[in-house]
């Protein structure tokens, strides 16, 4: 009895189950629409190895929570799916795991940030070298100053009598220097003689007068010429493809990017790409045609001439209808 109690009370309650990932609802909806893992990839641009890790909820396998979500949403419009509950179970598993990466992070900051530094003797021992060569080199220079203040200056030399003792530059007497040479005296400047005028010649009347030449006629302004405004350049032609040859015709204009997929009577793929903003695709084949369009708020659609109204077949922008 006492051994049931404690097994009883030292149970762990078990652990909550974890929340599932949108990777099953994803495979379910591809299989159930009987696209391949090659199909998808190549219409979301993609390697099929990360298609095949978003239906696993792989997300360590992706380049990060940014591309995630984007991958993510793509690959919901692509199948008709909601992406937005994806998209926040999503951010709900991924938390933890970023919370974790950010605790691990910040913890080993602290433990590093704890390490005392010691310094070993031979280290203590080592760094007070420099302080005693200083020291060294210190009371060296002053030994040497001091000795040098107490050398012996060279005795005076007695000069014996009879030789006259050389002069030096202090003793040798002043020099008298000649007195400063006084400048002459400014002499006034004689009066310039007056000149007698020459008288100028009379003036010699021309014997002919000539007439001035008549001045050159002033050309007139040439007027600018006025270029021609530029030609204005027509829009380019929107890219027209045709698919098929015979049978009725379904003619696609895409305003947006979008994804269509046409299959004939036999249910053969006959047309399935993604097709670019402003192109225009004619797909010809045997009806009934069984259509997926992707972005169909940016497709305007006819068939045998008449217009489509792609919205009372469109749901989460994704339009899938039959044409007979």
């Amino acid at each position: 009895m006492n051994e049931a109690t404690t097994v009883t009370e030292n149970a762990t309650p078990a652990a909550a189950a974890p929340e599932p990932g949108p990777g099953a609802a994803l495979q379910e909806e591809r299989r159930r629409q009987s696209l391949s893992l090659t199909d998808v990839a190549r219409q979301l641009k993609l390697a099929p190895r990360q298609v095949e890790a978003l239906e696993r909820d792989d997300f360590a396998a992706l380049p990060g929570p940014v591309f995630v979500r984007g991958f993510l949403r793509n690959y919901a419009r692509l199948l008709g799916l909601d992406p937005e509950p994806m998209v926040r179970t999503v951010d709900r598993l991924m938390a933890p795991r970023t919370m974790e990466s950010e605790a691990k992070a910040s913890a080993s900051l602290e433990r590093g940030a704890a390490v005392p530094i010691v310094e070993s003797a031979a280290g203590e021992s080592r760094s007070r070298w420099p302080v005693y060569l200083i020291g060294a080199a210190v009371i060296l220079v002053t030994g040497y100053l001091a000795t040098r203040d107490r050398t012996p200056q060279p005795a005076s030399v007695d000069v014996p009598v009879g030789v006259a003792p050389t002069e030096t530059p202090a003793q040798s007497p002043a020099l008298e220097m000649p007195p400063a040479a006084t400048a002459p005296a400014p002499q006034p400047t004689p009066a310039p003689a007056p000149q007698t005028p020459v008288p100028e010649p009379a003036a010699v009347a021309p014997t002919s007068t000539l007439p001035a030449p008549a001045a050159a006629p002033t050309p007139p302004p040439v007027p600018h010429a006025t270029p021609a405004p530029p030609a204005a350049t027509a829009p380019a032609a929107p890219s027209v493809r045709t698919v098929g040859s015979t049978g009725p015709a379904i003619r696609m204009t895409f305003s947006r990017e979008s994804w269509v997929e046409v299959r004939d009577r036999d249910g053969n793929v006959i047309f399935g790409q993604l097709n670019p903003e402003g192109s225009i695709r004619v797909v010809r084949g045997q009806p009934p045609f069984s259509l997926v369009v992707g972005n169909a708020a940016g497709v305007s659609l006819t068939y045998n001439g008449k217009t489509v109204d792609l919205a009372p077949h469109t749901r989460t922008d994704v339009a899938r209808l039959t044409l007979e």
